[in-house]
């Protein structure tokens, strides 16, 4: 698995230009999964880490890093991946809906409903590691990239489903819709990161991070060897503002096409 990872890993240097490492993310049912070595924060040293510090510290740092409950230092992480019981009417529920910035409280509730979730005790906790260092089948691969790398992740992906690809947006919890809802729902989806990945995890301003599933993950490496073979990559939009520049094989012919040769009077 080491060296597929690491192949993918080339593939999206190749077209992408990546600052730093997709991510590598897996849900652990068992330890004994774990792989020799991984860093384990609270059994290591002690340490507390907010899942958003984990993933700065694997695409940066080149971590592999097991979490489970005790090494949480972030309340959404415990709900969302099912690390503590969290249920409608109890005190903890209603703090949660306090904290969440929502003017109506009944939108707030819903809000708090609607959090993606594994269930209580379902897996033990979760590893992450840079793809390229990753000796395990990922269950979403996290890529965080900016904006214009983003535009040739989305070429990638639109020569495979042709479609619009559609996602949600809100302001919090960007380690738990990145990853719990697209391995959940098998989806592509694209995440802004939240104020703690700013402030706790320092991911660039610049940032917006991009979830493939591992049920997409062949489908978005066909895509990504789309533009390889064609020899396209982020470098291959050039920035101009020219009036009658030179247009594409097809522009030209749509354009003959429609009687637009240039020379209308």
């Amino acid at each position: 698995m080491l060296e597929e990872n690491r192949k993918f890993q080339s593939e999206m240097n190749e077209v992408l230009k990546l600052r730093y490492d997709a991510v590598a993310f897996r849900m652990i049912k068992d330890p004994s999964e774990v792989p020799e070595g991984a860093y384990r924060p609270f059994k290591d040293e002690g340490a507390h880490l907010a899942l958003c510090q984990a993933l700065t510290l694997a695409r940066v740092k080149g971590k592999t890093i097991y979490m489970e409950k005790q090494d949480q230092w972030c309340w959404s992480p415990l709900i969302s991946y099912g690390m503590v019981d969290f249920r409608e009417g109890t005190p903890e529920f209603d703090l949660a809906t306090k904290v969440m910035g929502i003017e109506d409280p009944e939108k707030a509730k819903e809000f708090v409903r609607s959090f993606p979730r594994f269930g209580l005790g379902e897996y033990s906790g979760f590893l992450l590691a840079p793809l390229s260092a990753a000796d395990f089948e990922p269950d979403a691969v996290l890529i965080y990239c900016r904006n214009y790398q983003l535009r040739s992740i989305l070429v990638a992906v639109n020569y495979k489903t042709g479609e619009m690809l559609e996602s949600k947006f809100t302001p919090f919890a960007s380690c738990v819709y990145s990853i719990v809802t697209p391995i959940q729902e098998g989806c592509y989806r694209i995440t802004i990161p939240d104020p703690g990945e700013f402030e706790r995890g320092h991911t660039p301003e610049d940032d917006i991070i991009f979830t493939v599933p591992a049920q997409r993950i062949e489908e978005f490496r066909q895509g990504l060897g789309y533009m390889i073979d064609r020899g396209r990559n982020v470098n291959s939009f050039t920035p101009m503002i020219k009036e009658n520049y030179e247009q594409v094989a097809f522009y030209k012919k749509l354009f003959k096409a429609w009687g637009l040769t240039g020379e209308e009077e």
